[in-house]
């Protein structure tokens, strides 16, 4: 069997990796590497492969570079479309982190090209895709505004002091949502929309979410006084459905409109909308795996 490896430009001479690849070509695999310069050479990369009839593919990079494979991997015809592998190399890697995807080049590699397929749910917001998390709001803005070197000398936590940073100066937005539990307006500093669990370097927004339940797990934090800091707590806990600050559901699909445009942060991309139609895409993409992934029900 064959294999492509597609590396992100900056990780490219990251000498875990080229060692990871030599071990593994002494295995006897046919591993291929192709590195990306510019935006719209994976989903090249990925039409090359088509072609080639590889069952599978590797992504080496970080959530941005995940969420630019998974689009250009739902453009392509579902009978056709390569399962995806992929090595952890960015500054959060949440996505990895929580399917339990091993940090070591090696180990990563090695659980790309041998192990299981496994078909998960894919989350769609208008025309773009994300495997893991919209995060919107507060978040998403912290995300964005994180310098690339703090990024890369704090890793995750750059994005908790710059989140300090801001939030005594951070406007909610008004946001009017349509779910299948009713319409309402808020002023909201979160919303979540995870297929995943964690985004921003850990930070668990969709505790209940799984990657095969044909659902999207939806998180909304209204603003709240400091006088009210202990209510938002508890509500965070149990996680209400209808809750004065907080609520959880977990659904199919949902619209949204915001009176200003509303940073989200799609799988490390930022982007803003002001009107969204969300919903899930049940069982569009094979992923490889660990076995023991927590983020997979194996009622299916």
């Amino acid at each position: 069997m064959n294999f492509w490896l597609i590396v992100n430009g900056k990780g490219v001479g990251n000498p875990e990796l080229r060692e990871a690849v030599d071990r593994i070509r002494n295995e006897g695999v046919n591993l291929s590497v192709r590195v990306t310069w510019e935006h719209g050479d994976i989903a090249r990369f990925l039409d090359e492969a088509v072609d080639q009839h590889l069952d599978r593919i590797i992504v080496a990079g970080g959530d941005g570079t995940i969420h630019e494979a998974t689009n250009a991997l739902m453009g392509i015809e579902s009978s056709k479309r390569p399962a995806l592998g992929i090595i952890p190399m960015g500054t959060a890697n949440d996505f990895a982190t929580a399917t339990g995807i091993p940090n070591p080049p090696l180990d990563a590699l090695s659980l790309a090209v041998h192990g299981n397929k496994r078909a998960i749910d894919v989350g769609r917001i208008n025309d773009l895709y994300f495997l893991n998390m919209a995060s919107g709001g507060f978040g998403a803005k912290v995300t964005s505004d994180t310098p690339p070197a703090l990024k890369k000398l704090l890793g995750g936590g750059a994005y908790s002091l710059v989140g300090v940073m801001q939030a005594w100066r951070f406007e909610p937005f008004r946001c009017h949502l349509q779910t299948r539990d009713g319409n309402y307006e808020r002023d909201l500093i979160v919303l979540a929309i995870g297929n995943g669990r964690q985004a921003g370097g850990g930070q668990e927004l969709a505790p209940r979410a799984l990657l095969n339940d044909g659902l999207l797990d939806v998180l909304t934090v209204e603003s709240f006084s400091l006088s009210r800091v202990g209510n938002a707590i508890q509500e965070l806990r149990e996680l209400p459905t209808n809750g004065e600050l907080v609520r959880y559901h977990q659904l199919t699909s949902m619209d949204f409109q915001s009176e200003t445009p509303l940073p989200i942060n799609l799988d490390g991309e930022f982007h803003e909308f002001t009107q969204a139609t969300i919903e899930v895409c049940p069982g569009a993409l094979s992923v490889i795996l660990p076995d023991e992934c927590q983020l997979i029900y194996e009622g299916r």
